[in-house]
Parts: C-alpha cells; sequence; structure tokens
C-alpha cells in the first residue's frame, strides 16, 4: 500500500468514526492525511468507494475472506460450519462498520463489501466442491443463502432483539448448518 492511500485510510477512519460518513467532507479528511482533496479522487475514485476501502482494510477481524481461507479444512462439513461461524462472528465484531453501512453509504456505493467478498469466496469452493463430486447444491444458491440467513438473524438481532429474547442465535445457525449438509453434501 502506498504511503498516501494509508494516510487516507487512517485519516478517512479516525474521522468516520468521530464523525460519521456525512458528517465530514473529503477535504477535511485530505487536511488530516497530510495530501491534496484530489489525490483522494484519484485513488479511489468516490467518497463511498474510500468508506469500502476502510471497511476491508481496517475491519476489526481484517479480509474475512484471508481470515476464512486459513480456517477451513476441506472436509464440506465442517467447511460449511466454519463459513456459518466465522461469518455471524466478522458481523458481531464489526457491528460499528456493519451500523455505518446501513446508515450511511449513499445508493452509489457498495455496501458490504467484505459479504460480497465472502459469498464470492464461498460460491468457488463450492463450485469446487462439485467438480470433486462431494456437493449436490448450486454454489451460488448455497453461498447466497449462508450469507442471507447470517446476515437475517444478525440484522434482527441489532435492529430488533425482542425476537430473540428466548431463542439462541448458536441453535438457529447449527440447526441451518445441520439442514444444509444433510440437502446438499455427498
Amino acid at each position: 500500500m502506498k504511503t498516501s492511500e494509508k494516510k487516507i485510510l487512517v485519516a478517512a477512519t479516525k474521522l468516520f468514526s468521530e464523525f460519521g460518513y456525512s458528517g465530514i467532507s473529503t477535504r477535511k479528511i485530505a487536511e488530516q492525511a497530510g495530501v491534496n482533496e484530489l489525490t483522494i479522487f484519484r485513488i479511489f475514485k468516490s467518497k463511498s468507494n474510500l468508506l469500502q476501502a476502510v471497511i476491508r482494510y481496517f475491519a476489526f477481524e481484517g479480509n474475512i475472506v484471508e481470515k476464512v481461507a486459513h480456517e477451513i479444512t476441506g472436509d464440506i462439513k465442517k467447511d460449511i460450519q466454519i463459513f456459518s461461524d466465522t461469518y455471524y462472528m466478522f458481523l458481531q465484531n464489526n457491528i460499528k462498520m456493519y451500523l455505518i453501512q446501513i446508515r450511511e453509504i449513499d445508493e452509489e456505493g457498495l455496501k458490504f463489501t467484505n459479504t460480497i467478498d465472502y459469498t464470492e469466496f464461498m460460491k468457488k469452493y463450492f463450485t469446487k466442491k462439485v467438480e470433486e463430486g462431494k456437493f449436490k447444491g448450486e454454489p451460488n444458491l448455497i453461498s447466497n443463502s449462508i450469507v442471507s440467513f447470517i446476515m437475517g438473524i444478525f440484522t434482527l438481532k441489532v435492529h430488533a432483539a425482542s425476537i430473540y429474547h428466548d431463542t439462541d442465535y448458536r441453535e438457529l445457525i447449527d440447526r441451518f448448518v445441520q439442514d444444509v449438509i444433510k440437502l446438499y453434501c455427498v
């Protein structure tokens, strides 16, 4: 990463966390980083892209794809559980970044960059397992289902906690994982 890019990311992270996405201008970020405002647009193209870079590089656990790539075992049954658990904990550990994305990113910006990357990683994993004859599900559908299910639980837990007041979210995730395994693992 270039020095000016890192300076901008560090400044943006600090200012977004203090003032929110809407509460800070690219001019202020440039001042904090000690660069020209045009440098921000040359490197990131837009303020939304800058926020996505902040989320990708400064999330609590870093890049979720790199994290899960080191945890998967090759055993599809174990790996489906790892995919689900890792994604839920990633959301939980990065709740501030999640809330910024929900509230702050305009319609032009991509929301949930790490989730998009994570879904693509799972899709490639399941495609490989289909080719090996170990999985009979449609990779895109299953990847999107896992992410949608976990994101749904997490979103409701954050925004409507009373729904889960007498339900263990772990039990929900584990049951979902077991159903996916039963339906699609060969």
